[in-house]
């Protein structure tokens, strides 16, 4: 009989250039027997690693690595006051070196982004690269409607009104269905991650790909779009990616939250393309 998999939180120190920058909390699940290398999940703005929780419950041969990303979650700020894209892809070498050297890694959203800026610089780190729905915001045009409700969310936070801003950014822009009930693990610092995204991680609206060091890392790349943000800044961000690399998004099931939202459609879909 199969015994059933290790869950293990640790805590992890990260090294910046002048000392500690920040202690990253990451959740471990091993498989008695594991199949290829880790799976590396890196979460998007405004949430933490209990975004994969569904996710990581239906990838029972695979270890799992999902880590709350600095800010967010039970990790802590940033030590040393480094915020910035740079900071985070460092974060996220850090945790691939904890777990083995190399891995594949699933991305969602503003995670996304942080796995392609270290897949720019550090791209042995990878093997392949799922990007689900990264928001490249240079690509849009500077009067987009998305500019002016992410205004409106940064007035509610200020307000201390998480809620709206959740429903400004997330639900109004890229849901198109009710979503999954919230569970307690994921409201529980809602209130801290919605503050550090609109607050810290400003870097999401100037941050251009590297198409020829994508291109060039030789790391497959599947870019993801759920079905329901067809018509969101989503899709608009995603098809600015897609010509810079010349490739097709694969179609998952949901909206801009599809990985929590449907995750035994998308983890199959994800596998299948990990073997």
């Amino acid at each position: 009989m199969a015994k059933d998999p290790q869950h293990t939180d640790t805590p992890l120190q990260v090294t910046g250039e002048h000392g500690p920058s920040a202690r990253l909390l990451v959740r471990n699940v091993v498989p008695s027997q594991a199949d290829g290398l880790p799976l590396v999940l890196v979460h998007g703005a405004g949430v933490d690693s209990s975004f994969y929780d569904g996710l990581v419950a239906r990838m029972p041969s695979r270890r799992t690595i999902a880590y709350d990303r600095r800010g967010c979650g039970q990790s802590s700020d940033a030590l040393d006051g480094d915020w910035s894209l740079d900071a985070q892809a460092r974060d996220l070498a850090s945790v691939i070196r904890a777990a083995g050297g190399r891995a594949d890694v699933v991305a969602h959203s503003l995670g996304a982004v942080v796995a392609l800026r270290l897949l720019e610089r550090a791209p042995w780190l990878f093997r392949r690269l799922v990007a689900y729905e990264p928001p490249i915001f240079c690509g849009l045009d500077p009067d987009d409607e998305v500019f002016a409700n992410i205004e409106r969310a940064r007035k509610a936070l200020a307000r201390h009104r998480s809620s709206t801003a959740l429903y400004l950014t997330t639900q109004r822009e890229s849901i198109g269905e009710p979503v999954v009930p919230y569970s307690e693990s994921e409201l529980q610092c809602r209130e801290r991650n919605m503050q550090t995204s609109f607050s810290r991680e400003t870097w999401a609206f100037d941050y251009a790909p590297d198409y020829d060091a994508i291109r060039g890392s030789g790391v497959p790349v599947l870019l993801c779009i759920g079905r329901q943000s067809d018509s969101t800044y989503h899709a608009r961000n995603l098809d600015f990616l897609c010509q810079g690399l010349g490739a097709e998004p694969v179609v998952m099931p949901g909206g801009h939250n599809g990985p929590r939202d449907y995750p035994g459609e998308v983890s199959a879909a994800i596998l299948d393309w990990l073997r």
